[in-house]
Formats: structure tokens, C-alpha cells, sequence
């Protein structure tokens, strides 16, 4: 019997807590509060972190901010995507990427995302881009790394008969420690952003960074910042709890990297569920969530049907975004049908990360509570 109809739950989902205590991390707060640079503006923890971010994502600058989404703000101002100017983004996406659009005064311009997929459709971009056009934001999302190759491939074409120029802001807060062709996520684009709220990979509970090799970009955004002092900073205590998580982080990614694979392919066999089908060569995917998308039919459960009896099981699990379709042509604009986009905002399921460094056993049991639940939604 499943659990939402009285039966016992799949899975303890206490284990499935996250940030989880680490004794390096205690550590660190504990050396913070002795010495009293916890309370410093500018002290050594903020500082380590800077040169840990620069260090791993083998950036030459590195910013720190309050969120992950006020860096995407900070990006765009530091590459100085002009007022009224349009900015490209998926028609699928985190919302906070739309509003910092709008807080700078530009417009957004929708492109879709990739068939079966969560990203930016990269063969989609040229008709989009305008004269009009200044920046594109590309995420990668649940997993699923966009085709940086072809998107830098495109905006370079561009810019070779463009008087304005077309810069890239690499989303990459959920996807620390991935890499690309052997090189970082988030190292590949004009400026990056991360976030480090208490989800994500790399998580102080708030918090969020911008990361570029242009010089002239963080002197941009550190004056839009700077208001007598940081009007976006990060405090010591929060520096201070992720410089210990560099250490770990590698491990984590490949013990992720492994477990979603497995996880992935269990599931595969069901006709109900499609899942991520994006592992190619030279890719270590970061796993902040573990994406299907639900197809479509009748009869059969809704999403949120399906959603609440697997958190019913002890599955974190949750819907996707919920995409940007339904937003005024006041405050944006469309190209194309965005049909990608469309299924990926209502189809959408996602599981969370923590469940992936669970044991082998628990795995099992996620699996097998997935497919009890699905195939009874029937």
C-alpha cells in the first residue's frame, strides 16, 4: 500500500537533512569566534574564500554578495549590460534571473530550452539575438550542463558584425565542483554567478559570489556595490563555514556523479517518467537536483499528484520552475513557441541532492519507492 494511502513510508527520510555537521566546519566557526574576526568587514575568512573561489573555478577575480541572485544582478552590471538593452535567458529558468533583467532597467528575451531538457537551446539562439542585444544568461539546471561550445560559437559570429556586443553570464549556482572538458563550471563565460544558500552544494546558509578573468567587470560591479560600504556582503561567519567545504567537494561531486547515474538508469525502464539523458565524455555533472519530466497522459496522476505521494514515501522531491510562458509581452519578449520550455515547467519533477550521498542501501530504497509509486499512479 503506498504511504499517502495509510500504508508505512518507503524511506527514513531523516537521513535526507542537509547542510549536515561537519567537524571542519565547527572548526572554523569556533576559530572565528575565538579570535574575533567573526565580526570583522574585511577579515582573513572573506579573504580565503576569495582566493579558494579563484583558486578552484580558475578565475582571475573572484566578488563575494549576500545571494546568489543578487550576483547575477552584480554580473550584469559589471559587464555593463546597458538600460533598455535585451537579455537573453531559457524560457525555463530560476526566477531571480528574470527580476535581475528587470532591475537593470533591460528587457528579457525568452529562448526555449532543449527537447527532453532544462537548458538553453543553444541552435535557438541566433534568432533571437537583436541588435538590441547585450547579454545572455545561460543556467545549468537539474544536472544537465548547457552547450557552452555552440553558445560561445553563436555570440562570437554576432559580435563579429554587431556594434553591441554580446556578453555571456554563466549561471552556475547549482553546479560547483562540475566540470567541462576538464576545466570548471563557471569558468568558461565573460562572468559567472554562485549561490551558496543553505541548498545548495557549497551552502552558508545565504550567501553568493561573482567569478570573471576580466578585470574591468569586477571593478563595475564593485562600484555598483559599494555604497560608503558593501551594500551585498558576505560576513566572516559565512565565509568561515564553506572554505572547509573545498576540501570535500571533489569527493561529494564524484559520489554524486556516480549514485544519479545509477539512480537515473534504475528508473529508465519506466515509460511514465524521462529522465536525464545528458552523460557525454569529459563531463563530471554537479547534482544540486536530479530532474524527470512526467509525460503526459491520461488517465493517470497529476504532478503535484505524483509529488506529494513520493514525499508521502520520504522522498524530497518537488516541482520544477515554473518557467516564464505565462509573463506579459510588457516584459518580455518571446521567440518562438517555447513548447521545450512549456513541458519542462509543468512536467517537471525534481529529487534533492542530499539523498545521493546516502548509503547504497537507501539508494535502493529511493529507487524502489519511485517505481512503487509510479506504477500504481496508473
Amino acid at each position: 500500500m503506498l504511504a499517502i494511502d495509510g500504508g508505512p513510508p518507503s524511506v527514513d527520510s531523516e537521513p535526507f537533512q542537509w547542510p549536515f555537521a561537519s567537524e571542519a566546519i565547527r572548526n572554523a566557526v569556533s576559530e572565528a569566534m575565538s579570535d574575533g574576526s567573526w565580526g570583522q568587514y574585511d577579515g582573513r575568512w572573506t579573504r580565503q574564500l576569495i582566493e579558494l573561489l579563484k583558486h578552484n573555478f580558475q578565475t582571475a577575480e573572484a566578488m563575494l554578495c549576500s545571494s546568489g541572485t543578487i550576483a547575477v544582478e552584480l554580473a550584469l552590471r559589471g559587464a555593463g549590460v546597458p538600460q533598455d538593452s535585451e537579455v537573453i535567458l531559457a524560457g525555463y529558468d530560476f526566477p531571480g534571473n528574470f527580476r535581475a533583467i528587470e532591475a537593470i532597467g533591460a528587457r528579457p528575451v525568452l529562448v526555449d530550452v532543449v527537447a527532453n531538457g532544462w537548458v538553453l537551446c543553444a541552435e535557438q539562439l541566433a534568432d533571437a539575438l537583436t541588435p538590441q542585444t547585450s547579454a545572455v544568461i545561460v543556467s545549468h539546471l537539474h544536472g544537465q550542463i548547457a552547450d557552452l561550445n555552440q553558445i560561445q560559437s553563436v555570440i562570437s559570429e554576432h559580435n563579429l558584425n554587431s556594434q553591441q556586443k554580446v556578453v555571456i553570464i554563466e549561471d552556475a549556482c547549482q553546479v560547483p565542483g562540475g566540470q567541462l572538458r576538464g576545466k570548471p563550471l563557471g569558468s568558461f563565460c565573460d562572468v559567472s554567478a554562485l549561490s551558496f544558500g543553505g541548498s545548495k552544494l557549497l551552502s552558508a546558509g545565504r550567501g553568493g559570489a561573482i567569478l570573471t578573468n576580466r578585470s574591468d567587470i569586477l571593478q563595475r560591479a564593485k562600484i555598483f556595490a559599494h555604497r560608503g560600504n558593501d551594500a551585498f556582503p558576505m560576513c566572516q561567519l559565512q565565509a568561515a563555514t564553506l572554505c572547509p567545504q573545498f576540501e570535500t567537494l571533489p569527493e561529494m561531486t564524484e559520489v554524486r556523479h556516480r549514485k544519479a547515474c545509477r539512480l537515473i538508469e534504475s528508473t529508465s525502464s519506466l515509460d511514465e517518467l524521462v529522465g536525464l539523458n545528458q552523460i557525454v565524455d569529459e563531463t563530471i555533472p554537479a547534482y544540486y537536483k536530479i530532474p524527470w519530466l512526467l509525460k503526459d497522459r491520461t488517465p493517470g496522476w497529476s504532478r503535484s499528484e505524483l509529488v506529494n505521494a513520493l514525499k508521502a514515501e520520504g522522498l524530497p522531491v518537488g516541482e520544477g520552475f515554473r518557467g516564464f510562458l505565462r509573463r506579459s509581452p510588457r516584459r518580455c519578449r518571446k521567440t518562438g513557441t517555447l513548447v521545450n520550455s512549456q513541458i519542462a515547467s509543468q512536467q517537471t519533477i525534481v529529487l534533492h541532492h542530499p539523498v545521493l550521498l546516502e548509503s547504497e542501501d537507501t539508494l535502493e530504497l529511493v529507487a524502489a519507492a519511485i517505481h512503487k509509486v509510479v506504477t500504481n499512479s496508473r
